[in-house]
């Protein structure tokens, strides 16, 4: 056979064959997972361990101080990170993460926020300044007329 033991005995049949393998660049969307579909108006996503309760004031209050509608904040849990599409545009705010998730490498370049949960944003003065900043130092892609 002349080849080496790193490539299999299908491998080497199917070169004999002329058959060109491809090595799939996204294995997971066989495996049934998809793609999220982001919608075009999104400028952050939000990603939780478990939903933020969108209802609550100071939700309601952070959107409002990034100039957002509830409609441009897309909320996603850990489980979905893998299934950002690579191509979505917009912020990325990881919310209540002690440890930031491994995210695709096409998304590794989009603005990143980090703040604790809400709950513990709530109580904690110090957070929602630090927080103020990061919204600040991206304030073009939320305020794009600034």
């Amino acid at each position: 056979m002349g080849k080496t033991m790193t490539t299999s005995r299908r491998d080497w049949q199917l070169e004999q064959m002329g058959i060109r393998q491809y090595q799939l660049a996204r294995p997971a969307a066989l495996r049934g997972e998809v793609a999220v579909a982001i919608p075009d108006d999104v400028k952050v996503i939000v990603i939780s361990e478990a939903l933020p309760q969108t209802a609550s004031p100071l939700w309601q209050d952070l959107l409002r101080a990034m100039a957002l509608t509830p409609a441009q904040a897309y909320c996603l849990t850990l489980d979905n990170v893998m299934m950002i599409p690579e191509n979505v545009r917009c912020a990325l705010w990881l919310l209540g993460q002690d440890t930031p998730p491994a995210l695709p490498d096409a998304l590794k370049a989009l603005p990143l926020l980090e703040s604790p949960s809400l709950d513990a944003l709530s109580a904690n003065p110090e957070a929602k300044r630090l927080f103020w900043q990061q919204i600040c130092h991206h304030e073009h892609h939320f305020f794009p007329h600034a």
